[in-house]
């Protein structure tokens, strides 16, 4: 291994770590890539965490091809890096993110312009949609990159962002630019959010066995799940237990989220919504009958002026949710202001989500 090969080891583990604590991403949602040498790049793998992800699991591709040696599956937007590398020789680390305002700029389906920008310059192009893991996709991005080579940031259709630099500092700059420039886009559309209703308080629950422990106020206590009479919020929690096998719920309460739970489903514009929370969110008055049917087959449920309620199976996952949620809705949001704006076909969103929970949920997914 050559000393090149193993700093750029180090400087991914370095990225993944910050792209977490800067919140451009959620969870693993995104992939990292550093250029090691004149044909081979250095990437983050598919479906292992970045809390827990060493440097010997990091993957060596090849900027030609895409091919790759070991038993370590590479992120499966290896080709959009491979592209980045071969189309831009100045570019020496590639960062894919879901950050929050370019995800949400992103479904407008067009270029961001008429700004003034010292790192990103007067355009961000995007690139049309195509699955994620995708040959569409890739072209879609290629494309893109091959007809502005001056942009150093892409946004990526219903999907996230694309961000290059000479190293990791230079391509983190272009991603923290990227936001600031998106928000100024969305919020310019959008207008000042409205003041809504404070919602009650319903807390966040961990099941354990046949029970849970609900904490409202800072005051926890256990309820069973089959228990009859119970506290409103207590009822609520236990519902979306009985409708799937999730270990954690917590109440989502966003502006984001309150503006949209009074419409009758929220249909996915961001394809990381989709796999995580479901192809369809339906939005129910806050009453157990109707959270425990509309949970099902999904990780949230919307209820009318009461925010949201997210569950996962594992510890975390409820809180992906939730931070997924609140861009989903303002997508959402904001597509209202967009001429031509639609959200997933109904048919992609459907297969995301099957996609997602057969071959990542148990893996938290780093694409």
């Amino acid at each position: 291994m050559t000393a090149l090969e193993t700093r750029g080891r180090e400087q991914v583990l370095a990225a993944a770590r910050r792209l977490v604590e800067e919140r451009l991403i959620a969870r693993t949602w995104g992939n990292i890539s550093v250029r090691v040498s004149e044909t081979q790049f250095l990437i983050t793998p598919s479906g292992l965490a970045y809390e827990t992800l060493r440097a010997d699991q990091l993957v060596l591709v090849d900027i030609a091809d895409g091919s790759y040696h070991g038993p370590v599956k590479p992120s499966s937007e290896k080709g959009i890096h491979a592209a980045a590398y071969r189309l831009r020789p100045e570019a020496g680390f590639v960062i894919h993110t879901h950050q929050y305002w370019a995800s949400v700029a992103g479904v407008a389906g067009t270029a961001v312009t008429g700004f003034i920008h010292p790192l990103l310059g007067k355009r961000v192009p995007c690139a049309a949609y195509g699955l994620p893991g995708t040959k569409s996709l890739r072209r879609a991005v290629e494309a893109e990159m091959a007809a502005w080579p001056d942009c150093r940031a892409f946004l990526l259709r219903n999907h996230g962002a694309l961000c290059l630099g000479k190293d990791m500092e230079d391509a983190f700059a272009a991603a923290q630019a990227l936001e600031e420039v998106c928000e100024n886009r969305v919020m310019d559309a959008m207008g000042e959010p409205e003041p809504l209703p404070v919602p009650p308080d319903l807390g966040s629950s961990i099941r354990e066995g046949d029970s849970f422990i609900l904490t409202r106020g800072g005051v926890s206590r256990r309820y069973p799940l089959a228990g009859t009479g119970l506290p409103s919020a207590a009822a609520l929690h236990a519902a979306v237990y009985r409708g799937g096998n999730f270990r954690q719920v917590v109440h989502g309460t966003g502006w984001e989220t309150l503006a949209v739970c009074g419409q009758r489903r929220l249909r996915p514009y961001l394809d990381d919504l989709a796999q995580i929370a479901g192809a369809d969110i339906r939005c129910v008055p806050p009453d157990p009958k109707h959270v425990e049917k509309a949970i099902r087959g999904r990780n949230a449920v919307l209820l009318r002026g009461a925010g949201a309620l997210c569950a996962g199976t594992e510890e975390g996952d409820a809180e992906a949710v939730r931070v997924l949620l609140r861009k989903g809705c303002a997508a959402c949001l904001y597509a209202r202001e967009v001429p031509r704006c639609r959200p997933l076909g109904e048919g992609d969103a459907r297969l995301q989500r099957v996609i997602f929970q057969r071959s990542y949920a148990r893996k938290k997914p780093s694409c």
